[in-house]
């Protein structure tokens, strides 16, 4: 029995999944793998489907299952009682060939899928997926962001995204890698949570848990801590569910044992606040590649592809700090200098125009120094602004130059 992940699922689960872990014996290890496949053909009277390593989490599952009466806990225990609804909800679950959840998150629109905000209001989001081989699906903010894996087209094996509602014709594309860059991954396939839940549940004695028994459902709270790097600045703390101390509550369905909800709450200075919540979540609805997105919208947009940013050899934005690059990048926006600004903020399309409108003719008055925070991959540089029309502005820009020219980017913050 194949119980293994593809190498990003599984950075996703050991992310979500503390690093204290309880090893069983060899023995042990083949009792259970024994007992797990007889526990499998006993509880599937239909022959489980295969094909994209995800599907084999149910598999995992039915090992999970006995795992936790091969290993010695109190029946009593939260952590206990959380695994076994784990578990549960992996094995049913992989039966699901579709999956269409409502969600509210507090975000802004045009942010990036994964970005959270605790202090903004709530925007309908809704995820689509077709659990086939491949997996096919779209995330969609309303009048915002989406990203849309269709499957292999004539254009390519690609993961397309962009902004709806907007005059901008600009979206991105980049080839699919067999999963979503950010946090909402674990929304396309709510098994990949599930499953670092379970690990959890199973090895880590520190992880806190609370079961409320709630008419027809049992509700599983889960405390978890931020990840990513902070000792020099809590920027990026709350600003992706990876990067913010949160409880994760899930409510179980008691006589399917199917997932009926989640929500997922934030604790920020000012106390706890929900960020992500499900609405509704629909399984095995008819759902078909056309119903993922709006093609009509699609077709008129042109995509870039990030897998070719510009990477000129001898480019001054290579072989120096960010604090340097962002005042390169900056002095070329007041002059507006295209030689520049072409290769730094290749990632813009044509909201470059939109930008030059707003900060062409700008003055650089101070520079801090890069600093990391969270989990980006990049630096962040405070700089201060004066505009052409005599506002002053504070920004945050993002830089990154994991590119192999280590060319300094421009990623945001304007």
């Amino acid at each position: 029995m194949k119980t293994d992940y593809n190498n990003t699922d599984e950075q996703i689960i050991q992310m979500l999944t503390p690093k204290v872990e309880v090893r069983p014996s060899a023995d042990l290890r083949s009792r259970i793998l024994a007992a797990a496949a007889q526990h499998e053909s006993a509880a599937q009277p239909t022959k489980p489907r295969h094909g994209s390593l995800r599907y084999w989490i149910g598999a995992a599952a039915s090992m999970a299952a006995v795992v936790a009466i091969a290993i010695t806990f109190t029946l009593s225990s939260p952590a206990y009682a959380a695994r076994k609804y784990f578990s549960q909800a992996l094995i049913v679950m992989q039966d699901a060939k579709t999956m269409v959840m409502n969600l509210s998150v507090r975000t802004a629109p045009d942010e990036p899928i994964d970005y959270i905000n605790p202090t903004m209001d709530f925007i309908p989001a809704t995820v689509k997926v077709i659990y086939n081989e491949p997996m096919t699906w779209s995330l969609e903010k309303k009048d915002g962001r989406t990203v849309l894996y269709k499957g292999a087209d004539e254009e390519g094996n690609l993961v397309y995204q962009w902004i709806g509602g907007k005059d901008g014709r600009t979206g991105w594309k980049q080839p699919h890698r067999g999963y979503v860059e950010g946090d909402l991954e674990i929304m396309l396939d709510p098994r990949i949570l599930l499953e670092a839940e379970r690990r959890t549940a199973e090895r880590n004695k520190g992880t806190k848990y609370e079961i409320l028994d709630v008419g027809e459902l049992a509700i599983v709270r889960v405390a978890t801590t931020a990840q990513g790097e902070y000792s020099k600045s809590d920027y990026m703390l709350n600003t992706s569910l990876a990067e913010a101390n949160t409880i994760r509550e899930y409510s179980f369905a008691k006589d399917s044992g199917m997932l009926h909800k989640m929500r997922i709450v934030v604790n920020t200075d000012k106390g706890p606040v929900t960020v992500i919540e499900s609405e509704n979540i629909a399984y095995n609805e008819p759902l078909t590649i056309n119903d993922l997105y709006d093609k009509e919208q699609f077709e008129k947009i042109s995509f870039i592809n990030l897998e070719l940013a510009p990477t000129e050899a001898a480019s001054p934005l290579a072989g120096i700090t960010a604090d340097e690059a962002a005042k390169i990048i900056l002095d070329a926006m007041g002059s507006w200098d295209t030689t520049i600004l072409d290769t730094a903020m290749y990632y813009f399309g044509d909201v470059k125009e939109q930008v030059e409108r707003i900060y062409k003719g700008l003055e650089v008055k101070s520079i801090g120094k890069p600093f990391k925070s969270g989990l980006y991959p990049g630096q962040f540089v405070k700089c201060k602004v004066t505009l052409a029309n005599g506002e002053k502005q504070e920004l945050t820009l993002a830089l990154r130059n994991d590119n192999k020219q280590k060319i300094w980017l421009l990623d945001g913050g304007l």
